[in-house]
């Protein structure tokens, strides 16, 4: 999946990490398409966990001192993301789950991003009219 436009969320800090997290799946997915073994895919499973749950402490950081009114929902959204991938990391230890890591990224990223947290994007620019969160060219 490569970057589009219309991913943003209107967060310049927010945007950035959602295109690093792409970043991962694309590197991901080449890793499968060149037949890369185990240890590779296990070794970005980690690096992808890791990054998400830091992306998801700044994203609930910037909500809180917004006060998002829809937080505590996005919060738990946030949790069950990260114990599903908890539970993809003691999975990979046993069986390759490649495959359904990247089709769950996939799905993470576009049902996710592009409906949630866009959301809050929204919400932001309504809420704080004038505030630049991110340049025109985001």
């Amino acid at each position: 999946m490569e970057w589009r436009p219309e991913y943003s969320v209107g967060i310049k800090t927010i945007d950035r990490q959602h295109q690093e997290i792409l970043g991962y799946l694309r590197e991901l997915s080449a890793a499968l398409d060149s037949g890369d073994g185990w240890s590779v895919t296990h070794g970005l499973l980690i690096q992808i966990k890791h990054y998400i749950k830091t992306h998801f402490a700044v994203e609930e950081a910037l909500l809180e001192i917004c006060d998002y009114p829809d937080l505590p929902a996005h919060k738990v959204s946030h949790a069950a993301i990260e114990t599903h991938m908890e539970k993809l990391e003691r999975r990979s230890v046993k069986e390759d789950i490649s495959q359904e890591l990247v089709h769950f990224l996939k799905e993470w990223f576009l049902n996710h991003v592009l409906k949630s947290d866009k959301e809050y994007g929204e919400h932001l620019a309504q809420t704080f009219p004038g505030v630049a969160f991110a340049s025109p060219a985001a």
